[in-house]
């Protein structure tokens, strides 16, 4: 009997998650890429990122919080940027670590 319904693939699945980011998020990112990306390379503040969703989003009416950018996961934005070309690399604080959360953006071709 041939199901009516298919389980997803991974591949499906990333890709769907990667669609459910809101465009405000890329946004973010390209516009800090903008101003700190030098020679291929950018690290930019998790912090930064945030701040600068929650400015876009208000600019087209809406309203977010801190915490539905992290509920949602669309900071898990790795699989996007690097299939634009780039290396992304998130490095946040360990237990018993006091330092700011970045992403580390290096261009591929200079890797």
């Amino acid at each position: 009997m041939k199901r009516k319904v298919e389980p997803l693939s991974p591949d499906a699945v990333a890709t769907a998650f990667a669609e459910s980011i809101p465009d405000f998020v890329i946004e973010a990112v390209n516009n800090l890429l903008q101003t700190k990306a030098h020679q291929g390379q950018a690290i930019l503040r998790q912090d930064d990122i945030i701040n600068e969703c929650v400015r876009l989003a208000m600019q087209d009416g809406s309203s977010i919080t801190r915490n539905q950018i992290f509920d949602n996961h669309w900071l898990d934005i790795e699989p996007i940027f690097e299939a634009a070309g780039w290396i992304v690399n998130y490095d946040r604080p360990g237990h018993g670590e006091s330092y700011a959360a970045t992403f580390e953006f290096t261009d591929k071709r200079k890797a």
